[in-house]
C-alpha cells in the first residue's frame, strides 16, 4: 500500500470521539490567534488548532513536538483532528513551542475548565443524596484517664 493510499484510509476512532466535545469557538474567543512568521512564510493558526495539536501529544503519548510535526505529514487523522488544510499548512515545532509559552499554564487551565463545563453540560450526572452525621448528640466514650501515666516525649 502506498503512502497516499495509507493516508486516505487513516482513521483514529479516539480522536473522532473527542473532536466534537472540544469547544473551538470559545477557545478562539478566549485566546485570539497569533500570526507566526517563521521559516519565511506567514502562517495563521487558530488557538483551537494549536491546542488540538497539544491534545494529540498528550493522548497519543508523542514525546516531542518534532515527532508530532513529522506525524502531521503522514497521518491524515491527526490533520483532520486539528483542522489543518493539508500537509503544507501544518505548524512547525517552533510554532508549537511558542504557543505553549504564549498560553502558559493558566491558559491551559482556562481551556480545561471550558472543556469540563462543556462535558458536564452534555453528560447528565445522577442525583446523589449525601448524609453527613452530626456528632454533637452522640455520647463520648470516656471511661477514666486511659493515658494518665503515659510518658510524653
Amino acid at each position: 500500500m502506498s503512502m497516499k493510499t495509507k493516508q486516505r484510509f487513516d482513521v483514529d476512532p479516539i480522536l473522532e470521539k473527542i473532536s466534537s466535545h472540544i469547544p473551538d469557538d470559545e477557545i478562539d474567543l478566549l485566546f485570539p490567534f497569533k500570526n507566526y512568521n517563521t521559516q519565511g512564510r506567514l502562517r495563521t493558526f487558530k488557538t483551537s488548532q494549536l491546542y488540538r495539536a497539544h491534545v494529540i501529544t498528550m493522548i497519543k503519548e508523542v514525546t516531542s513536538f518534532n515527532k508530532v510535526c513529522a506525524a502531521f505529514k503522514y497521518r491524515r487523522a491527526f490533520r483532520d483532528f486539528c483542522h489543518f488544510k493539508n500537509k503544507r499548512s501544518t505548524p512547525t515545532n517552533r510554532i508549537l513551542s511558542e504557543f505553549r509559552n504564549y498560553l502558559k499554564p493558566h491558559g491551559f487551565e482556562e481551556i480545561t475548565r471550558l472543556f469540563t463545563l462543556t462535558f458536564l453540560n452534555t453528560v447528565k450526572l445522577p442525583i446523589i443524596n449525601v448524609a453527613v452525621p452530626d456528632a454533637t448528640d452522640m455520647p463520648a466514650s470516656c471511661s477514666g484517664y486511659a493515658k494518665k501515666n503515659a510518658i510524653a516525649q
